[in-house]
């Protein structure tokens, strides 16, 4: 890959992470405990109080995501009664619409204005692809990003596993758009 093609995948696939004050943080399922400690942060910091989890059971651990990450943020000092759980998604379009029915049960739309989109960054373009396509469009929508695996905008073309990760993110957009699972942001 030339530099120029490096420039094209970074400044399209990595969202800049923009944190502020919100209605709600929705944490995208994961085994990481970077999910939780950037949603965590955001709680201290008095930019969200309410935390919907989304996840079901991870392939590689076999153990239920928003299960885990609700331990981690209990244990670092969270409100229970701050959490909102989505326990059965399986994927970012199962997450997206999966949460949404929770938070409409949960909360309602109508007092919603801002979310906070926690999710990995080099996975951010499509999870928030995903939000805009299937939750209301009055609702503006933030990324909030946190690195995992060493990797980076920066450097992820330096290693096997950013290779990996980026570029099957580069690819599997295209095929989302033209399935309508995602609208281009």
């Amino acid at each position: 890959m030339n530099r120029e093609k490096i420039e094209k995948i970074t400044d399209y696939i990595f969202l800049k992470s923009n944190p502020q004050k919100a209605d709600l943080a929705l944490v995208f399922g994961t085994r990481y405990h970077e999910a939780t400690e950037k949603a965590f942060e955001l709680y201290r910091d008095g930019l969200v109080h309410k935390i919907m989890l989304s996840g079901g059971i991870n392939r590689v651990t076999g153990k239920n995501e928003s299960l885990e990450m609700s331990k981690d943020l209990i244990r670092l000092g969270l409100k229970k009664s701050s959490l909102i759980l989505e326990s059965e998604s399986t994927n970012s379009l199962e997450n997206v619409l999966f949460s949404k029915r929770v938070i409409e049960e949960k909360i309602g739309f109508g007092k919603i204005k801002k979310i906070l989109a926690v999710v990995k960054n080099y996975h951010s373009r499509r999870a928030l692809m995903t939000l805009k396509k299937h939750f209301p469009g009055t609702i503006e929508l933030i990324p909030v990003t946190y690195e995992v695996d060493g990797f980076k905008p920066e450097n992820w073309f330096n290693s096997e596993n950013g290779k990996e990760k980026v570029l099957s993110e580069w690819n599997k957009i295209p095929k989302y758009l033209a399935k309508g699972d995602i609208e281009e942001l």
